[in-house]
């Protein structure tokens, strides 16, 4: 199973970040695939989490090898077990990190963690958002429900708590599979 995290690229609140952290570490705990952008912010402490208990954290960069990656995009190496460089830029990365996962879970974020439920809203994956994380997910419910689909808005769960959060998407991700089969 594979899940994304996705969000702001900029880690300014400690809070949140430790919160991020933890959701790295639930999802390796649960021997989830954690994917994320490859960039810095809370997906990159998300990745931290999950890598520093031994979990797997594939990173879907935008750039198109390691040099461009790190010296163009400013981006990590550390932290990942492996970088997959697509050369798609930014935010085209976005749609194969989003289309590869299971399900994605939102901390924060501006455009392109908006790009990002978009694109996981339309193909009806389940989608967690880290409540009281600032940025664009304190709108995501008013998006959800202007798009007035509920099979979709069914899909979006909320929590503030890490834990918890990982728990509804691993549950959310339980009844698609039950209804797919």
């Amino acid at each position: 199973m594979k899940i994304a995290v996705c969000g702001s690229s900029f880690a300014v609140d400690k809070d949140i970040a430790k919160k991020a952290f933890e959701i790295g570490k639930q999802l390796a705990k649960n021997n989830i695939l954690l994917l994320t952008g490859a960039g810095n912010g809370y997906p990159y402490e998300a990745a931290k989490g999950a890598f520093s208990i031994g979990g797997k954290v594939l990173g879907i960069s935008p750039a198109q090898n390691e040099e461009e990656h790190t010296k163009k995009y400013l981006f990590p190496k550390e932290n990942f077990t492996e970088i997959e460089y697509t050369g798609l830029g930014i935010p085209a990365r976005n749609f194969p990190l989003v289309k590869e996962a299971d399900a994605i879970i939102l901390i924060s974020g501006q455009t392109g963690t908006l790009n990002e439920f978009t694109i996981a809203f339309h193909y009806k994956k389940v989608i967690g958002v880290l409540e009281e994380s600032g940025g664009i997910t304190s709108i995501i419910k008013k998006i959800a429900e202007i798009c007035n689909k509920e099979n979709e808005k069914e899909n979006v769960v909320y929590s503030e708590n890490p834990n918890e959060l990982v728990r509804l998407v691993l549950e959310g991700l339980k009844k698609v599979t039950a209804n797919t089969t």
